[in-house]
């Protein structure tokens, strides 16, 4: 019997839980920590699934989303040395950022590239961002033949990256499960939002959350290129709907996802913990 300390509040995202269940001594560890806790604040619906699967009593559990900062990413930044820079010859540029992961999905980007290299001349990808899959990717974009259309940037500055995302057309990063890998959340996607940029997620995880399917972007399954490149398509042939989605993306990360709201939630849950 363990003895009973102070109370405490835990954070789950979700990906950290599910790789702790391939371990009989780290899930006993992560199960142990959540059952123990007040409360458990989950970063999405999905992550809170995750928790309650673990045997945390459902009003224990609270999800509060994380937030962005909608003042540093904003719609009105000029992006336009970054795109001459990073894809001086393209007239549409997609855009990933995030780790060299193989759940992220570069991989099916590059596959969707090169099944519209004919017929989008113009369409090019540039990936933010460092990883173990870098070689494996620059080696994919080789094969397929698209080496002068896909741009690795590595680490890029954080304080670049607002003029990043204004550089691109549109966010992709078609997010799959890969074993017990899952996307908890992906701020990255309300990165894009607040830049007024549609963005395109995988249909798993916590990224259902971060993407309003058929209002800020859509989702698609995480393995199927064909489905990617017809969605990529879409979206290139119909500049109105891509500006449409940006802005909508852009009001949305104003009503539900400010930093201010989700710090205004958190110190009310603690609040209400602490007095009970």
């Amino acid at each position: 019997m363990w003895p009973r300390g102070p109370q405490y509040v835990c954070w789950a995202h979700g990906e950290e839980l599910t790789a702790a269940l391939t371990s009989r001594e780290h899930g006993w560890l992560a199960k142990r920590v959540c059952r123990g806790a007040a409360a458990v604040i989950a970063s999405s619906e999905n992550a809170g699934r995750i928790v309650r699967g673990l045997g945390v009593p459902a009003p224990r559990v609270h999800v509060i989303y994380p937030g962005v900062d909608s003042e540093q990413f904003r719609p009105d930044i000029d992006g336009s040395h970054l795109r001459q820079r990073l894809a001086p010859n393209a007239n549409f540029i997609l855009l990933s950022v995030g780790r060299l992961q193989r759940r992220k999905g570069h991989d099916l980007t590059i596959e969707a590239v090169a099944m519209l290299a004919a017929e989008l001349p113009g369409l090019h990808y540039v990936i933010a961002g460092s990883g173990l899959e870098r070689e494996r990717l620059e080696a994919l974009s080789a094969a397929r033949g698209i080496v002068d259309r896909v741009h690795f940037t590595g680490d890029f500055p954080t304080a670049e990256l607002p003029a990043l995302y204004a550089a691109c057309d549109l966010f992709v990063l078609p997010t799959r499960q890969d074993e017990q890998d899952i996307e908890g959340f992906g701020i990255v996607f309300l990165e894009a939002a607040a830049a007024g940029k549609a963005a395109v997620g995988g249909n798993n995880g916590g990224v259902p959350e971060a993407v309003a399917a058929g209002q800020t972007g859509s989702l698609v399954d995480g393995h199927d290129a064909a489905e990617l490149a017809r969605t990529i398509r879409m979206y290139v042939e119909a500049p109105d709907l891509l500006s449409r989605m940006g802005e909508a993306g852009r009001r949305r990360v104003i009503q539900s996802f400010t930093w201010e709201r989700a710090a205004s939630l958190v110190t009310e849950l603690h609040t209400v913990v602490a007095t009970a």
